[in-house]
């Protein structure tokens, strides 16, 4: 992964990690995220997480490596001694019941379901179960599609080991290991446990806020499965969302996790933000002599115009407009200037279906145009024109002075 790559994946990730933390795990006033919902989502992604894939990929690639451990179980029989012989609860046994040969022992048994072995199958059953709730949310063109399918078919395949029948069957969900198992599992050389006891407390450093918790799950899930342009514009939103909180002093509420198609990726006060979708305002244009000539060039070989669908749009709930629309561009080896002038010529066209032609101007100056690198300079600031920000840009506070200057200009 080239360097900008890892830093593109960081920015969001530290954005997410400062939003998801602020919310706290006892509540707030106002949190800015929903934390009986999202607590939940995140466990969820923690069952596709490094930690859990780490775990299972070894279980299945050493299915040997998990420890019958030896345990006492107490028996009573007619005579017999199959181990160690209690000998006071032999003679209550025999008082008790009036029979002179009853013999109470501890016989010793291997079992699977002792010890640290209920931590891996208790981490196994709770990867399970949350995968399977991830995988019911996303639309089935998702790109956490092919990621939760693999992290399912490794589970099934765990779950199929002979060794982790018996345990599987007595893991309760609501009842977690207990302290005395987490720390043999902590203890044992075995990587088997190792990896176990990774997993869990990776769980429970989410519940508890943990950082470094929370950006392992972010980065092998959430960013994990995303194409590198995809990244880079959910990196962009999360900087915008973060200027518009910090400018309006108003809580951030993310619904990255869980955004339905149609719905904003996250909202600050009166404001969205729609990721890959028009806000439901957008109304095609009339369409001009250029536009007209390539339809019908199109419909000549029976194929239709591509569907208008802008990176990123800015929303103003309460007066039902658009404030700002946002085109993101990723440079792939080609120029930044070839990627600058397709930006601003989508910006004209989807401006013209947000507004008419009298408030075209004002909705092309409040607009952003997000190259990952090499923007070009404005030359003149009074100019009917986008303004234009890269990477290094962002890093360095621009889209929060990008924010200031068209939230004065509304004002």
């Amino acid at each position: 992964m080239r360097e900008i790559d890892r830093e593109i994946s960081d920015y969001a990730a530290g954005i997410f990690l400062r939003h998801f933390r602020s919310g706290g795990l006892l509540g707030a006033e106002s949190p800015s995220l929903d934390l009986v919902r999202d607590i939940d989502l995140l466990r969820a992604h923690w069952a596709i997480s490094a930690p859990v894939r780490e775990f299972l990929q070894y279980l299945l690639a050493h299915r040997h490596d998990a420890q019958a451990l030896l345990q006492f179980q107490r028996r009573t029989d007619d005579a017999v001694a199959r181990g160690r012989i209690d000998a006071r609860a032999s003679v209550i046994a025999r008082r008790v019941a009036g029979h002179p040969s009853l013999t109470v022992s501890e016989e010793p048994v291997r079992s699977f379901n002792t010890g640290p072995n209920q931590v891996v199958a208790w981490v196994v059953q709770m990867a399970a179960t949350y995968a399977e709730q991830l995988f019911a949310m996303p639309p089935k063109i998702s790109a956490y599609t092919g990621l939760i399918e693999t992290a399912m078919k490794e589970i099934s395949a765990v779950k199929r080991l002979d060794a982790l029948r018996e345990p599987l069957k007595h893991v309760i969900m609501g009842r977690r290991p207990g302290p005395n198992v987490l720390r043999d599992a902590a203890r044992s050389r075995r990587l088997i446990y190792r990896y176990a006891i990774a997993a869990y407390m990776a769980l429970t450093g989410i519940e508890a806020g943990n950082e470094a918790a929370l950006a392992s799950v972010l980065h092998s899930t959430l960013l994990g499965p995303l194409e590198v342009w995809r990244r880079f514009e959910l990196a962009v939103a999360s900087g915008i969302g973060e200027a518009l909180s910090l400018e309006l002093a108003l809580p951030l509420r993310l619904s990255v996790l869980d955004a339905s198609p149609g719905q904003p990726v996250l909202r600050c006060g009166r404001l969205s933000l729609f990721w890959q979708s028009g806000g439901g305002l957008y109304m095609p244009p009339a369409p001009e002599p250029s536009e007209m000539r390539l339809a019908a060039v199109l419909a000549a070989y029976g194929m239709a115009s591509a569907a208008d669908r802008p990176d990123l749009v800015l929303v103003d709930n309460q007066a039902e407009r658009v404030v700002a629309i946002i085109e993101v561009k990723y440079l792939t080896g080609d120029t930044a200037s070839a990627r600058f002038q397709e930006a601003a010529g989508q910006i004209i066209r989807y401006g013209r279906g947000y507004t008419g032609e009298t408030d075209l101007p004002a909705l092309i100056r409040r607009s952003l145009i997000v190259l990952s690198q090499a923007a070009p300079t404005l030359l003149n600031d009074t100019a009917v024109a986008p303004r234009a920000v890269d990477f290094n840009g962002i890093k360095s506070g621009l889209l929060r002075d990008w924010v200031r200057d068209w939230l004065s200009s509304v004002a």
